[in-house]
Parts: C-alpha cells; structure tokens; sequence
C-alpha cells in the first residue's frame, strides 16, 4: 500500500514538472518575441530621432543602436534609454518654441505686407485669408510661409515696376496677369501632345517666362486654346480612322469565313459522295469477280468499273484543287487576323504610353504628382499591411532660382532634366521617383536595408555635385539637398513628407549639399 502510493507522488511530480516545463519554454519564446519587438521598436524610434542638431544626443543614439545589435539583453540599456529620454524632451521642447517663434514671426511678416501701400485689392485679400487661415489645421508651416513667401514675390513685381503713377486698378491688372500667365504654364506643363502641337506649346510656355503683357498673354492664351483643340481633334481623328479600318477589315474578315465556312460544308458534302461510289465501285468489283467463271466475263464490267474509277479520279482532283483554294484562303485569312492583332496591340501600345505619359512629367520624363499620389498610398498599405522598412526622401536642387536668373530658364530646364535622369539611374528598379514641383523630387525607397538607403542617397547627392554643366565656357557645379525620414507606426503619408520636407529645410540651412534624416 505504500509503495502505491509513493508511485501516485512520482506520478504526479512528474506531470507537475512537465507542466511548468511547458510554462516555462511558453515564457522563454515570450519573452524573446517581446524583447525583439522592443528591440525593432527602439531601433525605429533612433531612426525617427537622428535628424535632431545634438552631436551629443545623436552619439548617444547611435551608441545605444550598436549596443543593441552586439547583445539581447535590453535590460542593459533601460538606464541610457531614460538619459536620451529627457534628451529628447529637452530637444521637443526647444522645437516648441522654434515653431512657435517661426508662427510669430510669419504672422509679423504678413502684417508688415498688409502695411504696404500701393498693393492691388486681390492681393490683399489673398494675404487676408492666409492670415485668417493660419490657425487651422488644413495647412502645415512649410505651406503657409511658402504661400507667404509667394504674396512676397507677386508684391515685389509690383513694387518694382516704373513709378509712373500706376492707378489701383492697373496694379490689379498686372498682378491678374501674372496670376494668368503662371496658370497658363501649369497647363501647358501638364498635357501632352506630340509633334508640331506639343513644339508649339512648349514655345508659348517659354514666352510665357517671359512675363508678357495683356496683349500678348490673350494672344497667346488664344494660340494654346486653338492648339489644345487641334491637338485634341488630331488624336480623334486618329483614333476615328483606326477603328473605321479595324471595322472594315473584320467586316470582310467575316465575310471570307462565312465563304470558307460553305465553301468546307460543299467539299465535305462532296467528299462523302465520293467516298461512296469509290466504295460502291469497289463492292462491283468483288461481286464481278466472285460470280465469273472466266476472265472473259468479267471484262465488259471491269472496263465499266474502270470508266467510275476514271471520272472518280478527276472529281477527286476537282476536289483537291478546291480544298487547296480553301487553305489557303484560311491561311490569308490568318494572316489578315494577325496583321489586325499586331494594329491592335500598336495602338493599345500607344494609349498605353499615353497613359503613362499623363503620369510622367513633360519636362524631366519622371513621374508627376499625380502618379507620386497613387504610388504612394499603394506603398503605404503595402507598409501598413507588411512592415518592411519603408524611406521617403525629398530632393531639392540648391540655389536653383539662382541657376535661372543667372543662365536664363532654358538652362534651368535643362539642369532640371539632368539631375532628374541622374537621381533615377542611382536608384533600383522597385524604387520610385516623381518630380514633387518646381525644383523638388520626391524618392520612394521600400523594403531597403539601412545600409543601402543611406548609400543610394548620399550617391544621389555625390553623382549631381559631379555633374559636369558647362555654359558659355564656364563650369556650372549643381549639388542638391535631401531629407529623409522612415514610415514608422502611427504615421500618415502626410506626417511622413512633413516630417522629410522639414529635414531638407535643415538641410539647407546647415550648407546645403547634405542628407539629413528625420
């Protein structure tokens, strides 16, 4: 009896510690999992914190990074983790009353402009609304004092015109042609169109640089409206006459093959008479030749036979000659088909490269807005749903109103045109890059290693500052600035190109020529 029941006890003891085995290997990969999501978590918070202008605390930063990827034992680094805490709140804190600062100061500059005299009525009220709308959310800093430094800009021309006594209202009219003249570019950027059409507008854009008057910006206003409807009925016409002809050569496609198609039917027919006489001429035979006694008696049938035979062979000749028309009416027919197939697949070509050239910028041949707008949310949910490391840099080019007050805006555009095609060449073939306005560019990077960004980017920056620009014998250096910053979770698109627009500022306020992420 005790020796049962001292069995029952190592019984028991047994499923005991077999049970906290499993609870405690349960623990252990916990614990792992938590202490490798904690660690991917303080790596994308360092990532996030690197564009601060603290020597002190990006050391720290990236300190504590290399302790993380020498050790697993995170319990090591909580004491440095609270020092870059009250680091970064210090730092938080200071960029508080930066901005607050910069709001100030924006609300100032707008109400030392609204001072000015002479300035038309609709500028004012342009500056009037900005003001008013400087409390809301719908625009961030960047935006406001870029539309600010905008009112700046028209304010100037203005103000720099002769001082011949220019009435309000002739104030007003320039600046209202001015306004027109900038819209008229944009449009004329955004479409397409090929051969004389397309040269003739990219013309009137260049005089349209050129600050023309009323009189010639309504001609030229005219001139686009005439070439956007030539332009338009151009490639109606076109598309007219390619369906007009891919009818008619399907309507006479379908015509030959219902031909064939009673044509094959006839022959058949045909071919099966043919067979039965053969048969029924055979079937002659073998009887003729199973009641003769003799060869004599069979002779007169036999020549019968020979004479069905005869006319059987020409019908199959006949018949022949008619199966080869057939084929090779088929075989044209073929051909007709697969010569529409291939005017098909060329044109659908051709809407296709339509298409993407709606996407693509008329001036730098990369992506426009529009297309940065879709790839981005599409990269985003793919982020979202996935994420992988996700990059989003913004490039400007430095001192490039310089370049076009300097040289003249045609080397402007060419200048934009190469530093465009030189971005895109460093990047992979899954990257993205899309011309954000003006003189900025837009590079999506998905799922690049840290090391690989960072190197596809200061690439970037070292293969433009290389560039070798001539004009007029004198040697044109072109460097651009970036600022990135990484997806990380609870951001926006939104939050995302604030946060890199606000890198590159630093960017271009610590010299320029430099990749600073944020």
């Amino acid at each position: 009896m005790s020796n049962f029941s001292s069995d029952e006890e190592v019984i028991t003891l047994k499923e005991k510690l077999q049970h906290s085995q499993l609870v405690f290997r349960d623990l252990a990969l916990k614990s792992r999992r938590e202490t490798t999501i904690l660690k991917r978590l303080i790596s994308r918070l360092i990532a996030a914190s690197q564009a601060q202008d603290d020597p002190l605390l990006h050391e720290r930063l990236s300190q504590i990074r290399r302790e993380l990827e020498a050790q697993d034992d995170v319990s090591r680094i909580i004491p440095q983790l609270a020092l870059v805490e009250r680091m970064v709140n210090r730092h938080t804190h200071t960029q508080k009353k930066a901005s607050d600062a910069l709001e100030y100061q924006f609300q100032q500059s707008g109400e030392t402009l609204k001072c000015l005299t002479g300035l038309p009525a609709q500028l004012k009220r342009d500056l009037r609304n900005l003001l008013q709308s400087s409390g809301s959310e719908s625009k961030s800093s960047t935006d406001k004092i870029v539309a600010l430094l905008q009112l700046y800009e028209r304010a100037l021309k203005l103000l720099s015109l002769p001082s011949n006594g220019l009435s309000a209202k002739e104030l007003l009219n320039i600046d209202r042609i001015s306004q027109l003249s900038s819209e008229l570019q944009h449009l004329i950027t955004e479409l397409d169109f090929d051969d004389e059409v397309g040269d003739r507008l990219l013309d009137i854009r260049n005089r349209l640089l050129l600050s023309p008057d009323a009189q010639t910006l309504l001609e030229l206003t005219l001139e686009s409206v005439q070439l956007i409807l030539d332009g338009t009925r151009n490639e109606r016409k076109a598309s007219q006459a390619f369906l007009s002809q891919l009818n008619e050569d399907l309507s006479i496609l379908q015509r030959h093959n219902g031909r064939s198609i009673d044509n094959s039917q006839t022959i058949s027919t045909q071919r099966s008479a043919f067979n039965e006489e053969l048969a029924s001429s055979v079937n002659a035979i073998e009887t003729h030749l199973e009641e003769a006694e003799s060869l004599e008696q069979v002779r007169p049938h036999l020549s019968q036979v020979a004479v069905n035979l005869s006319s059987l062979v020409a019908r199959n000749k006949e018949l022949e000659e008619r199966e080869q028309q057939l084929l090779e009416q088929l075989k044209h027919n073929d051909q007709k088909l697969e010569a529409l197939y291939q005017q098909t697949m060329d044109y659908r070509r051709r809407l296709g490269d339509q298409e993407r050239k709606l996407l693509l910028d008329p001036l730098t041949k990369v992506y426009n807005r529009a297309a940065l707008d879709d790839r981005l949310e599409h990269e985003y949910r793919c982020w979202l749903r996935y994420q992988t490391p996700f990059c989003l840099a913004m490039i400007d080019i430095d001192h490039f109103k310089s370049v076009n007050d300097t040289y003249g805006h045609l080397v402007g555009d060419k200048v934009l045109k190469v530093v465009a095609r030189s971005i895109h060449q460093c990047l992979r073939d899954t990257d993205f890059i899309a011309r954000f306005g003006g003189e900025e560019f837009v590079v999506l990077l998905p799922d690049a290693k840290p090391e690989e960004r960072e190197e596809m980017l200061n690439n970037v920056r070292e293969t433009v500052s290389k560039l070798p620009f001539k004009f007029k014998d004198s040697r044109l250096t072109v460097t651009v600035s970036i600022g990135a910053s990484m997806f990380q979770d609870g951001d926006s698109t939104v939050t995302v190109l604030e946060r890199s627009d606000g890198a590159l500022y630093n960017a271009k306020n610590n010299g320029r020529n430099k990749l600073i992420w944020a």
